[in-house]
């Protein structure tokens, strides 16, 4: 699943991402824009770390723990939020 870090609370990270083929690759705000899932990537102290975009997590909810999965052993990333990109709904938790 195609997915790109837009915002990098940590540091270093910023578009870092995967292609459609989970070929890792940077990404641009334009790539970014065009998919349809907004992520948040927490610690396990809940702070957020990193926010992005990514593919629909509803439709295929085992790669949307692609980014949690990249990130877990280098930042300690322990949990990952989402929603649709541009509503208000509430964030839910990403769980099999």
């Amino acid at each position: 699943m195609r997915w790109i870090i837009t915002t990098d609370h940590h540091g270093g990270c910023m578009g870092l991402g995967e292609d459609a083929n989970g070929a890792p690759t940077r990404g641009t705000p334009d790539q970014a824009e065009a998919l349809p899932m907004a992520f948040r990537i927490h610690e396990a102290s809940g702070a957020i770390l990193f926010e992005g975009r990514c593919g629909d997590i509803d439709a295929d909810w085992w790669h949307g723990f692609e980014p949690l999965n990249y990130l877990w052993q280098p930042f300690r990333c322990r949990r990952l939020s989402y929603r649709c990109a541009g509503t208000d709904e509430p964030w839910r938790w990403l769980q099999p």
